[in-house]
């Protein structure tokens, strides 16, 4: 089986971490995985270095040519199936698939993958073999603006290659740090672009602070920080205790989990988040509001839940970390949910079993 997936991020965020593990994963399995990604992108360097086949056909200054260029990738390619993973390239895509249709050998099966929840109308979206939703949440965005695809439609979490973790270690308010070396207990962290909602960690770090004063906040993140973020941790006055550590490679992840003693989140509309999956691996509880789809990871056990704002917010970090054996218990326990529940060999299992079942023609039948 050959499959052509479609991206073109600048950028390697959550999605295309994740593409890339479940590109891995299904060449290990005995499938082709070849790329569409933009020209001088950053997920293209990444394939690359893995051996993996990319063709840059998304070129900024050269958008009118685009679906011929894909056009004659898939007519090079002749795959068996396209994987669109980014929303705004269904429409050149499916152009472009169109256009070589004809010098094609078979049709492709043609797959979308939702990953954020924008509910967004695509015409033609019903015609397709396949749709995969990263979470239940984002899956039911789509079909209120495109009703008839839940017949198409599989929902497949996120899954992670497991690193090594030392409880023992982790279970010690003293530890060494190995990211934050300048920074002690208590430490908690957001890790994320820097556009989802951290103004309002802020607000609630204000709270945080009465109960600990030595907190430290710590923004991990890709782009520039907004001026209105940069304002608001002015404003409080404690500009010292937040730390913006911009891009962090992926590899250093696991050191930030270690040295993080509760993960958050204000995000209220995130379509998943492989970082919370991520923390909990780290044995770092997380808490969060109780919306988007990085619920359906905390029902699972390793984190806190929070209704209500900013006030609520502040109120739930802080009893954790005044009490560290139900915070120790929440990260043994967010641990065993991803050994058993977002492992990458689950997730690579769904994905190739939906491959199988996209080209036997049994999705949605």
């Amino acid at each position: 089986m050959k499959i052509l997936f479609a991206n073109n991020a600048r950028v390697c965020s959550g999605c295309e971490d994740h593409l890339v593990d479940v590109a891995l994963w299904l060449r290990d399995n005995g499938v082709e995985p070849v790329f569409l990604v933009r020209a001088g992108g950053m997920l293209g360097d990444v394939l690359t270095g893995h051996g993996i086949r990319v063709h840059p056909v998304f070129i900024q200054e050269k958008k009118v040519a685009l679906p011929l260029r894909i056009a004659r990738v898939i007519r090079q390619e002749q795959p068996d199936v396209i994987s669109i993973n980014r929303e705004h390239n269904i429409f050149p895509v499916s152009l472009g698939a169109s256009l070589a249709a004809p010098f094609l050998q078979k049709r492709p099966k043609m797959v979308a993958v939702f990953h954020t929840p924008t509910g967004r109308w695509y015409p033609g979206l019903k015609g397709f073999d396949g749709i995969i939703a990263t979470s239940e949440y984002t899956a039911a965005s789509f079909y209120k603006a495109n009703p008839g695809i839940e017949r198409l439609t599989t929902v497949i979490h996120y899954g992670i290659r497991l690193s090594a973790a030392d409880p023992a270690a982790k279970e010690d308010r003293a530890r060494p740090r190995r990211y934050f070396q300048d920074r002690g207990f208590p430490i908690i962290g957001m890790v994320g672009e820097l556009w989802k909602n951290q103004e309002e960690l802020v607000e609630a770090a204000t709270l945080m602070l009465r109960t600990f004063p030595e907190l430290t906040v710590a923004f991990i993140g890709g782009y520039d920080p907004s001026p209105p973020l940069l304002a608001k941790i002015e404003a409080t006055g404690h500009a010292d205790r937040f730390v913006l550590t911009g891009r962090v490679p992926r590899e250093q992840i696991p050191d930030v989990f270690f040295d993080l003693d509760l993960s958050v989140s204000t995000h209220r509309n995130e379509g998943f988040g492989i970082v919370h999956i991520e923390s909990l691996a780290g044995h770092t509880p997380v808490v969060a509001y109780n919306s988007g789809g990085l619920v359906e990871i905390i029902r699972e056990g390793g984190g806190v839940l929070v209704e209500g704002g900013p006030e609520q917010f502040a109120t739930a970090v802080v009893d954790l970390l005044a009490d560290d054996g139900k915070r120790f218990a929440l990260g043994r326990e967010g641990r065993r949910s991803v050994v058993e529940q977002f492992s990458i060999d689950a997730m690579g299992r769904k994905h190739l079993a939906f491959y199988r079942q996209v080209l036997a023609g049994s999705r949605g039948r």
